[in-house]
């Protein structure tokens, strides 16, 4: 009963959370995960050990004791924010798993709200946001908004599932509303990376309707390839470009891709350690733009198998679970296709409010998935 409470109000605050730049995101999952807790789950984790979590750990604990290494001064200390969060997420992903009538409505609602609230905010110069944050400067209230943007982009796929799995004209309208006012917002706040992974979102989404299985596995595919040849793949295609010719940020882009390939190879096999691009300011802003870079920056080849591993094995989960449950493969091919655009162009991998996104779109995810018999 308190873990079924926790979920309810988990959704009800979302959207205000998100909306204001969802940097309360982590505390609210974690807190939710926590009351879901059940003696059972832990059990039942124990026993079955499923290859996808025992990888999912064992690449985070490489990450946290990377931090030994680390250029990075507070590098422990998100090590432990990062644990923290983890099993938070875990937690959370599971109480929704045992609860997905709560879990998938509760998407469905906050990923409708939210996408009128980000709507307001684009169409009325950020009043909320300016509410919020009297006298805040303007660039801050855009990226407030567009974290918020980008956690809606994530969620919306399994919102849009959940209202098509229920049969009949109208159910369908609903879901391809929400997917409408997604795409309204993914063009808002100059943010390219949100316009791209609503695109791809959109068409991993509707190809799982007709070929569930195979846009899974291809989903999942592509994420493991380009993890595993960030390094080497990123170079022969900067070469190709024309830097001068790109929009400054993409021309950012390439200076700080080109500047963290090679200092991957320095450190091939176990990496810079945890959170090191915070010391390579200027060439690295705050972190590397892209989530398999990052990985391979700070945990070398080791994490990046490790982390490749763990993608390998949650998608022969899935695909062991799914059936002919076309909703359920739409909602988790159009989650992992927009969150892999956004992860490989923009936020920093260990951003607690984007970590939490991934644990929030498991669980939205996760509760239209079958339950095993």
């Amino acid at each position: 009963m308190i873990g079924f409470a926790a979920l309810v109000v988990f959704f009800v605050l979302l959207p205000a959370v998100a909306v204001g730049g969802a940097l309360g995101a982590p505390v609210l999952l974690s807190v939710a995960g926590v009351l879901c807790l059940r003696p059972s789950q832990l059990r039942q984790a124990v026993e079955n050990r499923p290859a996808w979590l025992v990888l999912l750990g064992a690449f985070l604990t490489l990450a946290a004791a990377s931090s030994f290494w680390s250029e990075h001064t507070a590098a422990i200390t998100q090590a432990a924010k990062i644990g923290v969060l983890a099993v938070g997420g875990v937690l959370f992903a599971a109480g929704a798993r045992a609860n997905p009538r709560l879990a998938a409505g509760g998407a469905v609602a906050a990923a409708a709200v939210l996408a009128v609230l980000l709507s307001i905010e684009a169409l009325f110069d950020l009043p909320l946001n300016r509410a919020a944050q009297p006298g805040g400067e303007t660039g801050e209230l855009l990226r407030n908004v567009s974290r918020g943007s980008s956690l809606l982009i994530a969620l919306v796929w399994s919102a849009a599932a959940a209202l098509m799995a229920r049969g009949g004209r109208t159910w369908t309208r609903l879901g391809l509303l929400v997917l409408a006012g997604a795409g309204f917002v993914s063009v808002q706040f100059g943010q390219f990376a949100n316009s791209a992974a609503f695109l791809a979102g959109l068409a991993a989404f509707f190809s799982a309707f007709i070929a569930p299985r195979f846009v899974i596995f291809v989903t999942f595919a592509g994420l493991v390839i380009w993890l595993l040849a960030a390094p080497f793949a990123t170079p022969a295609a900067l070469a190709l470009l024309d830097p001068q010719a790109l929009p400054y940020s993409w021309n950012a882009r390439v200076e700080i891709w080109s500047y963290v390939c090679d200092r991957i190879a320095e450190q091939p096999w176990y990496g810079h350690g945890l959170d090191a691009a915070r010391a390579h300011d200027p060439p690295i802003p705050v972190h590397p733009h892209s989530a398999s870079l990052q990985i391979w920056f700070e945990t070398g080849a080791i994490g990046a198998v490790l982390a490749a591993c763990a993608l390998i094995a949650a998608g022969r989960a899935l695909l062991g679970r799914l059936g002919a449950n076309r909703p359920a493969a739409a909602a988790a091919a159009g989650s992992l296709a927009a969150i892999g655009v956004i992860a490989n162009i923009s936020f920093n991998l260990w951003a607690e409010w984007w970590l939490a996104t991934f644990f929030i779109v498991a669980g939205a995810a996760g509760a239209l998935v079958p339950q095993r018999r």
